[in-house]
């Protein structure tokens, strides 16, 4: 998309026009204010624009700006309604309407610039219901504490294990008996710590 100067001058004439006086000028004001007698000349510099999607009508047919910040798509949050509990054991009543309305993205991030997903690879943490193919939320800048599920560096590996200590020292334990605990030979150090799973059936 290339302008011509003399399209670009008559562009940000345009622009300026619409900011200062809330509306957009017509033919007739762009011949007076380039100091040309036929409308029919400013035309073909605005046809010209409008083929360049520099320019577009408004529904009452005038000339209109395109803002392409507005063509972008705004990511939205999704905003889901919550209808309560539900019993996970005998039958209960159902509520029917919404307690609240829940945005996902505020419900699971607490501090997006410092969290982000793994998604998991083997079953050491199915006994807290944790699966393979699930995607875990790892804040990265939470203070662990003994017994959070951590995304532990382990003499330099990465894994996702229980953090555990005993007398004093600290180490990894995985939430699948099959599993044995594990222990530094040399550094433990914690990536992040989980802060929630998601899974899609």
């Amino acid at each position: 998309m290339t302008l011509t100067p003399h399209q670009r001058t008559v562009l940000n004439y345009i622009r300026e026009f619409q900011v200062k006086r809330g509306y957009s000028p017509s033919l007739s004001d762009l011949a007076l204010a380039f100091g040309v007698r036929s409308k029919n000349a400013v035309a073909k510099v605005v046809n010209a624009l409008f083929r360049e999607r520099q320019l577009e009508k408004d529904p009452k047919g005038r000339i209109k700006i395109i803002d392409l910040t507005e063509q972008e798509e705004k990511p939205q949050p999704m905003v889901l309604p919550l209808f309560g509990p539900i019993s996970a054991g005998f039958a209960a009543a159902a509520e029917d309407q919404a307690e609240e309305m829940v945005t996902l993205d505020a419900y699971l991030v607490k501090d997006k610039s410092s969290t982000f997903l793994l998604r998991v690879k083997g079953n050491s943490m199915i006994d807290a219901g944790i699966y393979e193919g699930d995607l875990v939320i790892v804040e990265r800048k939470k203070e662990p504490k003994v017994g959070d599920i951590v995304v532990g560096v382990l003499d330099g590996e990465f894994t996702l294990k229980r953090l555990k200590r005993d007398k004093g020292k600290y180490y990894l334990q995985a939430e699948n008996a099959e599993y044995p605990d594990m222990y530094a030979l040399e550094e433990l150090k914690v990536a992040g710590v989980v802060k929630g799973v998601i899974r899609k059936y």
